[in-house]
């Protein structure tokens, strides 16, 4: 039995999205910029060369990349003039639409398949489970993957693009994040700078440009609207006053710095709402625990499974008893061959970390892990993304 018909049917219908390296989508958008930049033997498409010409005209290239800025998030917020009216094309992210993932891809322009980094907690072969990744800790126990022995060059195998920049580069995250070791892996090496709220932005970006004797790359980070949207819904006052706040930082950037810079914005991933009739948990009873090698890793609407030798069978059979109105169930081969995570072969190591099956959200319905305190937690969040769903694959991309 399988769903990948089930599954090929909606993408079909449009009621689900696959990532399509055939249209706009985040891979180009990081191609592009490392184009500009001086990367040299970077693949682009027609899309990504186009906009790697347009970036190349201007003497400085600023990117936002807005956490959680989905495309629908955008066309509801009728005061965010200034990201509507430059609005150049939609994107499809990757997937999964998860931000370790996503952000991993932009910074290594490499699809997911071939990254390695499959969910915010991604299995990490030496530590025997999942990690979450971003904070490069062990999920089960919050301990460092350092004092674990794990380095960070084994756990993002593919190495970033940004030190292959010919331009000076200047990285701008939220402080409590900006020492981070994925921090550090993401800029090449170098200290990210840390701003203390997004009211420090302007003058940060002003300052690494106006500065500038020579062109240059500026990359910003903003996660609040992600943070604003897990917590109150991506229709809630904090959600749209955090668009509200990018779409005046962009302005006021626009106006300050005039056209030697190219403002350029865009996003992870959307946010798809989940209501408490589709919150579900993985429990002993269903007798899907007892079956598993290691804890599922993913996300919420994403689940990637490593089952114990010889009980493969079991497990298709009690998942699909217990989550399969609302999961579709693939195995690693059918993922591979459907092309979800890019469109190359799986590398070893995704192939690694992703085990024996994915179960995918088939609208807003989420999963836990019980007893998982972390997962527990997680999907009481108002608001979730990973899945395929329009929601959360498409976002903007705005070029000003």
């Amino acid at each position: 039995m399988s769903d990948a018909p089930e599954l090929l049917a909606a993408f079909e219908a449009g009621t689900l999205l696959r990532p399509d390296p055939a249209l706009p989508n985040l891979v180009d958008v990081s191609r592009a910029v490392a184009a500009a930049g001086g990367v040299t033997n970077v693949d682009l498409s027609p899309f990504a060369s186009e906009l790697a010409a347009s970036f190349a005209d201007r003497e400085h290239l600023v990117l936002i990349l807005t956490d959680g800025l989905g495309l629908e998030m955008l066309d509801r917020e009728s005061a965010a003039r200034t990201l509507r009216d430059n609005v150049r094309s939609e994107l499809r992210t990757v997937f999964p639409s998860s931000t370790a993932v996503a952000l991993t891809s932009l910074a290594t322009g490499e699809w997911p398949a071939t990254h390695a980094v499959t969910g915010w907690w991604t299995h990490i072969h030496e530590i025997g489970g999942p990690a979450t990744i971003l904070q490069f800790r062990r999920r089960s126990d919050d301990r460092s993957l350092a004092d674990l022995g794990v380095t960070p060059e084994a756990a993002f195998p593919v190495p970033s693009l940004m030190a292959r920049l010919r331009r000076p580069s200047h990285v701008l995250m939220p402080r409590n994040v900006a020492g981070s070791v994925y921090s550090r892996y993401w800029t090449g090496g170098e200290a990210a700078t840390g701003y203390p709220s997004m009211a420090g932005t302007y003058g940060a970006i002003m300052q690494a440009v106006m500065g500038a004797d020579e062109s240059t790359f500026i990359y910003v980070y903003v996660p609040h609207i992600d943070n604003e949207a897990h917590h109150s819904g991506p229709e809630s006052i904090g959600a749209r006053a955090g668009i509200v706040a990018i779409d005046r930082l962009v302005a006021d950037l626009h106006a300050g710095l005039g056209r030697s810079t190219t403002l350029v914005v865009t996003a992870d991933h959307g946010h798809l709402a989940v209501s408490p009739d589709d919150r579900f948990m993985i429990r002993d009873a269903t007798g899907i625990p007892a079956l598993l090698a290691s804890p599922p890793s993913g996300d919420a609407r994403v689940l990637e499974f490593h089952v114990r030798s010889g009980e493969h069978a079991h497990f298709e059979e009690r998942f699909r008893t217990s989550f399969g109105d609302r999961f579709f169930l693939l195995t690693t081969d059918e993922v591979e061959e459907l092309r979800l995570l890019g469109p190359g072969p799986l590398s070893p190591d995704t192939r690694q970390r992703l085990g024996d099956f994915m179960a995918i959200s088939r609208g807003d319905a989420v999963l836990g892990f019980y007893p998982s305190q972390a997962s527990r937690q997680g999907v009481r969040q108002r608001s979730h993304h990973a899945g395929l769903t329009p929601t959360e694959m498409l976002v903007p991309l705005v070029v000003a």
